[in-house]
């Protein structure tokens, strides 16, 4: 099947609006076509001129895609958190390229394509007292403030996750509202986990 020009035509006017990110339901719209069968052929021309690609089931994206829409549009009830949301506020450095760090509830999951990766770290159900912190931006991403990625943060560490920056050294804690801080840090029932936090701050301090 060739690329249709005028199908190019009305999907290069939706990238802006899509941020580049395209569910299967969108291409239905976009390719009056209802069964997956039949979107998957009218894919094809797209994929093999590279001007869509894969990232996972069900998500196609442009050039130059929004890395963390498409985050928020893998799982809608997601939030930025973690060294992707202390970066951005200038708590760390840069964190790896291309990837994104959220936090849900639910099981964790990760989603990697040579396009980019994005962690989706999730609390158990158990866990829903620990959704706080996060507010819709309006691009209409939700992210974690500064007080909650960090805590997002060092709750997950402690669980035995990985990060690129040391929790010990690389945050400027200096930053964080010490009053929303020890607010939130009550709404944790585990004390082990309170301990922790204020060893990590006790630790900044005697560093300071």
């Amino acid at each position: 099947m060739k690329l249709n020009p005028k199908i190019f035509l009305a999907l290069q006017s939706l990238v802006p609006k899509h941020r580049g990110v395209f569910t299967i339901s969108d291409l239905s719209n976009l390719f009056l076509s209802k069964t997956e069968v039949e979107i998957q052929q009218k894919l094809k021309p797209f994929l093999k001129e590279k001007i869509l690609n894969r990232f996972c089931r069900g998500i196609y994206v442009a050039q130059n895609f929004d890395l963390e829409w498409l985050s928020q549009r893998i799982c809608p009830d997601s939030a930025i958190s973690f060294g992707s949301a202390l970066a951005k506020e200038m708590l760390i450095g840069s964190i790896p390229q291309k990837t994104v760090y959220a936090v849900k509830i639910g099981k964790t999951r990760i989603y990697k394509s040579p396009l980019g990766q994005i962690v989706h770290f999730g609390f158990a159900a158990a866990g829903k007292e620990l959704w706080f912190g996060y507010e819709m931006a309006k691009n209409g991403i939700r992210y974690a403030d500064m007080e909650k990625a960090f805590l997002d943060t060092l709750y997950f560490y402690q669980k035995g996750r990985k990060f690129s920056f040391n929790i010990y050294s690389d945050i400027q804690v200096d930053r964080l509202n010490p009053k929303k801080l020890q607010k939130y840090l009550m709404q944790y029932k585990n004390p082990k986990f309170r301990t922790f936090v204020q060893g990590v701050l006790n630790e900044y301090h005697s560093i300071g």
